[in-house]
């Protein structure tokens, strides 16, 4: 397979031109990726551009602006694995081979495009009927700091050499988790032990991390065995092989959360999932 060439943010700006000067229903969107690191001067090129929408009108136009363009869909056979797991809302590639990944408030089916992320985005581009906002280096770096991508891990060194405040991207990690479900922190906190083995770089948050998302898991764990049917201290103890004072300490901490009851009526006391109320 041929190399796909790159493009500079010369280009990338001619092509807001354009789109500016096509379009015909204004609306605004949101630069991440490699193509966001070009204008931080971060890199001298991408071969493609990320983009998050915030509303379907606003996904549609830009599609329909991209096809006046003369963008199309590309052939299904050079799309690569790590592309369709991106899963993206559209994809889209003028002759040049500049390719558009559009996503729809969420990235990757991961992380969403948050109130705090806008706020912090600065103004790109503004035109007539064109507003580009670039995404901050701290939601850059947290973006790339959950995807499993050799590429993602190379572009988290570059940015954290670049200067972060490492304070922004654990804050908005545990607000991500709490409105997703999802340990993000886990995630996150994986990817910089790879980027300290790799490229010598230690983070401040590496170890609360680990710690927040240690706790996490754990809580996952027994409210698992819970509903398993495992109701003891003693029974979850030996189904996840863990010692009975741990596992009792951890019970009366989500006990204490009020994620969980216990009934005390009999001896061994049970624990109950609580019913979530609205």
């Amino acid at each position: 397979m041929a190399q796909r060439r790159s493009f500079d943010r010369n280009y990338l700006n001619r092509e807001f031109d354009k789109i500016n000067a096509t379009t015909k229903q204004p609306f605004t969107l949101y630069l991440i990726g490699g193509g966001a690191m070009a204008f931080y001067g971060l890199k001298t090129a991408t071969k493609d551009i990320d983009i998050i929408l915030t509303s379907r009108d606003d996904l549609k136009n830009l599609q329909t602006t991209l096809k006046d363009m003369g963008y199309k869909e590309p052939n299904p056979a050079v799309i690569t694995r790590a592309y369709n797991k991106m899963q993206t809302n559209s994809l889209l590639e003028n002759h040049d081979g500049f390719r558009w990944d559009l996503f729809l408030k969420t990235v990757c089916n991961t992380l969403m495009l948050s109130a705090e992320m806008k706020k912090r985005a600065t103004t790109l581009y503004q035109g007539n009927r064109l507003k580009v906002l670039l995404a901050s280096k701290e939601d850059l770096f947290l973006f790339k700091g959950i995807t499993e991508r050799e590429a993602d891990l190379y572009d988290m060194q570059i940015l954290a050499q670049s200067g972060l405040n490492w304070e922004t991207i654990s804050q908005e990690c545990k607000s991500q988790s709490e409105i997703s479900g999802v340990c993000w922190e886990d995630a996150l906190y994986q990817n910089l032990i790879n980027l300290k083995a790799k490229y010598s770089i230690e983070s401040p948050i590496e170890k609360s991390l680990r710690k927040v998302a240690e706790r996490k898991i754990i809580e996952t764990a027994l409210t698992n065995q819970i509903k398993k049917g495992n109701h003891t201290v003693k029974s979850i103890a030996q189904e996840i092989k863990e010692p009975q004072n741990f596992i009792r300490e951890e019970l009366k901490r989500l006990a204490d959360k009020e994620l969980i009851g216990i009934d005390r009526s009999n001896k061994p006391h049970k624990f109950f999932l609580k019913e979530k109320t609205n």
